[in-house]
């Protein structure tokens, strides 16, 4: 048997939708969007940060009312 390791990411940002078993986050951070692999496991998610792992990586998301996008900032594409 081998055991694999997952990488670690830590981003600094917001999500754009909650965070759902089953799901994909997206991620606001340094003006990227990053969309992440299936979620398989929420570790915790409070109002200023978040642990979740997907198949291969496991995210540190440091959030909170500092790291808000300006509504204008995202594409109307988005918003549908």
């Amino acid at each position: 048997m081998t055991s694999e390791v997952k990488e670690v990411r830590t981003l600094t940002g917001i999500l754009l939708r909650p965070l759902a078993v089953g799901s994909r986050a997206i991620i606001v951070h340094q003006g990227k969007i990053t969309r992440t692999a299936r979620i398989t496991a929420i570790h915790h998610h409070t109002a200023v940060e978040a642990c979740f792992e997907t198949l291969d990586t496991r995210y540190y998301l440091q959030t909170g009312p500092d790291f808000e996008p300006a509504v204008s900032a995202f594409p109307a594409a988005l918003a549908a």
